[in-house]
């Protein structure tokens, strides 16, 4: 059973694969090989080797929570816990051999953890729910409306610990990044192409608008909690100001990736691989750079993409006479 499951999500990755092309197949391949690299030379050390399995745990955490398939593997397989940890260590595998290798004890509490992380099953049956909060959401970010319709009993209890737990120096970075991680699930399934239409913009004024409701909105839920981490360890302000900065340039990454594969009501196999893949390069700062190159490529990508649909709204040159 664990075998096919994880052929079927195998095949998954192959077809996301297919769909980016084979030029940004090669990119990537780089990009991976040097993420490889920076891992292999970083985990050799105690701190950093902790900071990279909290980082790791946190998004497993996240993709625990917010699994679609629990109903499913709960009615099809008796042991499903089991085939959701195989495949937590199949997506785990690397960084716990790098572990390992170095001979870092975090490696068995990593190991550990993610036996307790198969255990979380939050109850989420609130597609239908409607709050004050969403109504404080511009309409035209639907985006976050759905999203907050959703994860609201996820996002609340994570922003109000962090608030309260602020005097601990690790509190506020680790729920910021939750926080962030969370939200890139916002854009995942691309909306009907009416609701592009709607707003009567061209490609350009679509994306800028895109960015700014994103950087405004998780600023509202961020910058709070970085206030609060000042007032206790102001000496270290860098830490969620430079955590607040990447997770701005990785939306605006995943916001282009979105669109430069937009394909109207379908979650693009494509734009999932090589946003997940840029977003694991871009938590690591020396990738940065190549983040930012990327989100420029898939920035025109996207013009072109959304021109398709947006062509009208474009400036018309005058007609000649």
């Amino acid at each position: 059973m664990i075998k096919a499951l994880l052929i079927i999500r195998l095949k998954q990755f192959y077809r996301g694969i297919i769909e980016i092309g084979l030029i940004r197949m090669i990119f990537l391949i780089g990009l991976i090989g040097f993420l490889g690299l920076f891992l292999y030379t970083k985990t050799s050390d105690k701190s950093t080797s902790q900071l990279v399995s909290i980082g790791l745990l946190s998004l497993i955490t996240v993709i625990q929570l917010r699994r679609g398939d629990k109903l499913f593997l709960k009615t099809h397989f008796s042991n499903y816990k089991l085939l959701i940890l195989a495949e937590y260590v199949v997506i785990s595998f690397s960084v716990l051999l790098l572990l390992v290798v170095h001979r870092q004890w975090v490696s068995l509490i990593y190991f550990l953890s993610l036996l307790l992380i198969v255990h979380l099953d939050l109850k989420t049956k609130y597609s239908s729910l409607n709050t004050k909060l969403q109504l404080l959401v511009p309409s035209d970010s639907f985006e976050w409306k759905a999203g907050i319709r959703k994860q609201l009993f996820i996002i609340v209890p994570i922003w109000i610990i962090s608030a309260g737990t602020s005097f601990f120096i690790g509190s506020v970075p680790i729920a910021i990044f939750i926080l962030g991680i969370l939200t890139f699930s916002f854009y995942e399934i691309g909306e009907p192409y009416q609701m592009i239409l709607s707003y009567e913009l061209n490609a350009k004024q679509f994306l800028f608008l895109k960015v700014k409701r994103q950087i405004q909105l998780f600023s509202i839920i961020t910058i709070p909690l970085v206030g609060l981490f000042l007032i206790f360890y102001f000496d270290r302000w860098y830490i969620p100001v430079a955590e607040f900065l990447i997770f701005c340039f990785i939306h605006i990454y995943v916001i282009m990736t979105k669109y430069a594969f937009f394909e109207p009501n379908k979650k693009s196999p494509a734009a999932q691989t090589i946003g997940g893949i840029g977003v694991l390069g871009g938590i690591m700062p020396v990738f940065l750079p190549v983040v930012w190159i990327l989100t420029v490529w898939f920035y025109i990508k996207s013009i072109n993409n959304l021109n398709y649909y947006l062509d009208d709204y474009n400036p018309q040159p005058d007609n000649i006479i």
